[in-house]
């Protein structure tokens, strides 16, 4: 073989994944795509996937399944999702607690977010409350923390496990206003509501997907809201930072969409897009509105850079109050 045989032999062999890649790019998807969600149907997380996934499914050409996937404290999913071929084919949806509080609690967690996943962009927010019974004595956050420093240990708050945003922000409340409320966890927020109806539990602090029917029924009041800034939902309902001075206190989720690292750029770039262009339409911002959240769109390095400060935030956090998953 002469020396330019063998250097264009060579050549074509070095094209040849460039050449399969770009081929697969231009037909994506070519074959239904899977969006995995580590929560059961019907959730705050389920329900945004559902109506992400059915836009996409339109534009895109191809169906979107949603797979769920809960348990293991969101890790089940997030495995799976981090070894599946990264094709195009096989996405996460989820929240910031898989992304930025699991993987610092969860000991030897099979994945690493910034190792294992390529953020494609956040989806929606959904702001947090402090939840306590209609006829529960107290009517505001104030006349609460009073409450429960008269009486230690005999409030309790439940939440849908340990790690969680629910379980984080009220042992960081708890932590800084030198409260001994007692934590009960629970698998999700339904069961923690029927005792929160029943009265078998005090307080938890959850979203209006889990709480807007009882809210509406009149069973349950909202003392504050558990994110940084007051909400579109209830401008006139004080935050926890207003309240206690816990500077910049949140307690809220994010949604977002994450791929397995190494999915082809121009796959993360077009579900990006798409994703966006979504989110700024009035009937996207009023269907998630109608389920407690909003609209966050933003770039897939705005989401890396929010994963990072949650962690930081997170392990702070942590540290601070000793929270472990067992």
């Amino acid at each position: 073989m002469s020396g330019i045989t063998r250097r264009a032999g060579l050549a074509a062999l070095l094209a040849t994944p460039a050449l399969a890649q770009g081929q697969a790019q231009g037909t994506w998807p070519s074959r239904p795509v899977k969006l995995l969600v580590p929560f059961p149907p019907g959730g705050a997380a389920d329900v945004p996937a559902r109506l992400l996934s059915e836009h996409l499914g339109r534009v895109l050409g191809a169906p979107f399944i949603i797979d769920n996937r809960p348990g293991g404290n969101t890790v089940i999913a997030a495995d799976a999702a981090a070894k599946s071929a990264p094709d195009g084919y096989t996405f996460l949806f989820c929240s910031n607690s898989t992304m930025a509080s699991v993987p610092l609690l969860v000991a030897n967690a099979p994945y690493q977010p910034e190792r294992d996943f390529a953020p494609v962009g956040m989806v929606s927010r959904a702001p947090f409350f402090v939840v306590v019974p209609a006829a529960f004595p107290a009517n505001t956050l104030a006349e609460l923390l009073d409450l429960a420093r008269r009486e230690p240990g005999r409030l309790s708050y439940g939440s849908n496990g340990n790690g969680t945003s629910g379980n984080l922000g009220m042992e960081l409340l708890k932590l800084t206003q030198r409260l001994d409320i007692v934590h009960v966890p629970y698998r999700s927020y339904v069961p923690a509501l029927n005792d929160i109806l029943g009265g078998r539990l005090d307080l938890m602090l959850a979203d209006l997907t889990v709480v807007g029917g009882a809210l509406q029924a009149g069973t349950v009041k909202l003392l504050a809201a558990a994110v940084p800034q007051r909400t579109s939902f209830f401008p006139d309902l004080p935050t926890v930072a207003e309240v206690t001075g816990i500077e910049g206190f949140d307690a809220g989720v994010w949604f977002g969409l994450f791929a397995p690292t190494g999915v082809p750029e121009t796959v993360v770039q077009r579900l990006n897009a798409e994703t966006v262009a979504w989110l700024g339409r009035a009937e996207t911002t009023e269907a998630l509105r109608r389920i407690g959240q909003v609209p966050d769109a933003g770039s897939p390095a705005a989401l890396r850079a929010t994963v990072r400060a949650d962690g930081a935030r997170y392990a702070r956090i942590i540290r601070e109050t000793g929270v472990r998953i067992e």
